[in-house]
């Protein structure tokens, strides 16, 4: 019996936790700068996953706090993703995903990487794509195998 009262108290419990989470989510609960901001939303907010809301709403949270050049940035990129075919996203979502689950050290490397890449000269970074570009696939996988091997042997010296 007291299994029972246990069962029943924690779906009472997960009934009012998930009341109260979807009112956290309600159009008429959100601050009314995120409600301008997400205004294309409103005649459809009910109906979008909660899942769905929150990342909406933490979107418009970053994108209260950015300075308005971060704004144009920000929008330019947006604008430059929406111009994208649907197979290109979903490949650039790919890597983005294999990115994360990258170690933090080898995240690290990679950004400091393409910092290195975008500080060199229009002409050499042009240089160096169809230098990459033409070589034969056996040598693009020796070239990234030895890329490989020299981020390990630096992420091996700094641990020591």
């Amino acid at each position: 019996m007291k299994s029972f009262l246990f069962v029943i108290t924690l779906c009472i419990f997960n009934i009012s936790f998930a009341n109260a989470e979807d009112k956290k989510d309600n159009w008429q609960q959100l601050k009314p700068e995120v409600q301008q901001l997400l205004k294309g939303f409103e005649e459809r907010w009910d109906s979008l996953p909660s899942e769905r809301r929150s990342k909406l709403i933490a979107g418009a949270s970053r994108w209260s706090k950015m300075s308005p050049e971060q704004q144009q940035v920000a929008a330019e990129r947006f604008k430059q993703w929406r111009s994208l075919s649907a197979n290109k996203r979903a490949e650039l979502n790919t890597r983005f995903q294999r990115f994360k689950n990258l170690p933090a050290e080898t995240q690290k490397e990679l950004r400091e990487r393409f910092s290195d890449f975008k500080n060199l000269s229009p002409e050499k970074r042009q240089q160096l794509r169809e230098k990459f570009k033409n070589l034969s696939p056996e040598k693009k996988r020796a070239l990234l195998k030895k890329m490989r091997q020299q981020q390990k042997r630096r992420s091996f010296k700094r641990r020591n």
